[in-house]
């Protein structure tokens, strides 16, 4: 007669703690999520210790991808400044090449 509530008990107890868990994955993930879903990669993921084995690899996972996209971001706006100044280059040779044309 006592296991049946007993059981109750520790299901009622489990279903708490993934509840917990699932509200402070919830909690870590939605800010940075909604901050990356318009374009803002800069925020980081704060990994709770007390979070499960399986809760901490999937936020070390979403931090892993927001310091690729960042750093994929910084490798574009390197290349991309590099070109305008190529493009810059040429257009000002390409002028006075015009210019002299004219003269």
């Amino acid at each position: 007669m006592l296991y049946p509530n007993i059981r109750l008990k520790v299901d009622e107890m489990a279903s708490r703690n993934t509840t917990d868990e699932l509200t402070a994955l919830y909690d870590a993930l939605v800010p940075v999520l909604a901050r990356a879903s318009i374009g803002d990669f800069n925020a980081d993921i704060t990994v709770d210790p007390t979070h499960s084995e399986q809760a901490k690899e999937l936020l070390i996972g979403v931090q892993v991808l927001l310091e690729v996209i960042r750093e994929k971001i910084d490798e574009l706006e390197t290349a991309n400044a590099k070109m305008e100044a190529a493009r810059d280059r040429s257009v000002s040779v390409l002028d006075e090449v015009l210019r002299k044309s004219l003269e």
